[in-house]
């Protein structure tokens, strides 16, 4: 951290994504959401908006880190000036389900402003 900012949120894009996605990994909340901004919006593809704003992705991420096995696989990346596109294969063992989707991150001032989620 640097001045109570991540170090990752002077970087690019890719770089921010990244990070969220090693927060995720850690299951550190607060470190996930630090770089999200205030009124993230989450969405399933194209426009059924699941969350808004940090209050209601603690919500769900809480939820989501409860269970220690949790993880996210990035199988593809690709990224296009502000935005990341993921291929991501998400497990919580001991259930068996996989989720597979593709996440489309979208970077301003170095904070997430908008993911939105494409699954089969």
């Amino acid at each position: 951290m640097d001045g109570g900012r991540p170090a990752a949120a002077s970087g690019s894009p890719e770089a921010i994504v990244q990070a969220q996605l090693d927060a995720y990994n850690r299951r550190d909340l607060e470190g996930f959401l630090a770089f999200y901004a205030d009124d993230a919006v989450l969405k399933n593809h194209p426009d059924d908006v699941t969350q808004v704003g940090k209050e209601q992705m603690r919500a769900r991420y809480t939820q989501r880190f409860a269970n220690p096995a949790v993880r996210a696989q990035i199988l593809q990346r690709m990224v296009i000036g502000r935005f990341v596109v993921d291929e991501e294969r998400i497990t919580a063992p001991p259930s068996k389900e996989v989720i597979e989707a593709v996440a489309i991150y979208e970077v301003r001032d170095g904070k997430i402003v908008s993911v939105s989620f494409l699954k089969p």
